[in-house]
């Protein structure tokens, strides 16, 4: 069955990483892009399902956050786990992380350079500094609050449909579209939780990795303030999340013929160096 998404574009960072969380989230589920100007994403299942209702409830929850590793308090650790994390409140969460299998760590912070910086680990570029000290996990746990109310699946419907509601949210910290028209501020912004937790559920395909001497995401290729740093594709076949994975460690030659159109990334440029603001625009490469 065909599941075509017109509020999810390709050439917008946060919809295509929802996009593929939809495949993280939904066993099975295979996501391709139609072959518009503007590419939007296309989900395809091996039977008749109703798509918004299934990924309505495997969105993260309140009280499945609360037991993620990742979570500010755990019961039974020692170390909180807020912006600064140190080497130690690593090691304890990591333990955690390998029992659950749960992946997220990595997409946050590495300990690749720790002896650099053992009392504030580097974080990754999914994982912007917010305001007030706030944590991806506290970003995640607002989005997944802001629906504990709603009609998940009838909201799960109007994203894909390009109605999606937006909330006063910072969402992940890390979307342009966040911002009002004309406005470039942390301040009254907008996000659609169902996007934002959608993104959430695609991190893990992007730990942070390093050689010792610097420390990216995965197919970040420069720091994320630099533009066209990151850069993504939508692709032809339909293809579920281990395909997603290997796409992304396909040689260039290769990646090219599964291509529809690519888009690299545009920083938002802080207006001054205690500026937390982080966003990534997006443009079409040629």
């Amino acid at each position: 069955m065909r599941h075509e998404t017109r509020g999810l574009p390709a050439d917008w960072l946060n919809g295509w990483l929802a996009a593929i969380g939809v495949t993280v989230l939904v066993p099975g589920v295979r996501l391709c892009w139609t072959d518009d100007g503007v590419p939007s994403a296309v989900f395809e299942t091996a039977q008749p399902v109703d798509l918004p209702k299934v990924v309505a409830d495997a969105l993260p929850t309140p009280e499945t956050l609360a037991r993620s590793a990742i979570a500010r308090r755990l019961p039974g650790t020692e170390h909180d786990f807020g912006r600064n994390v140190t080497l130690a409140a690593f090691r304890e969460r990591a333990v955690l992380e390998r029992r659950a299998g749960e992946g997220i760590l990595a997409a946050l912070v590495s300990d690749l350079r720790a002896d650099l910086k053992p009392d504030n680990l580097e974080h990754g570029a999914f994982d912007p500094p917010a305001p007030r000290g706030e944590t991806l996990w506290s970003r995640a746990t607002a989005c997944a609050q802001a629906l504990a109310t709603a009609d998940i699946a009838q909201r799960v419907r109007d994203t894909f449909n390009g109605s999606g509601r937006r909330e006063t949210l910072n969402g992940l910290g890390f979307d342009a579209r966040r911002f009002p028209a004309g406005m470039h501020a942390a301040r009254d912004v907008y996000a659609d939780p169902v996007v934002e937790l959608l993104a959430f559920a695609v991190l893990p395909l992007f730990p942070t990795r390093g050689d010792g001497r610097r420390i990216r995401q995965r197919l970040w290729t420069d720091s994320s303030t630099r533009r066209g740093a990151f850069q993504w594709i939508a692709w032809r076949p339909a293809l579920d999340r281990w395909a997603i994975d290997a796409l992304f460690d396909l040689p260039p030659r290769d990646v090219g013929r599964l291509t529809l159109t690519k888009y690299r990334v545009i920083p938002y440029q802080p207006a001054a160096r205690a500026d937390t603001t982080r966003a990534y625009f997006a443009e079409r490469v040629p």
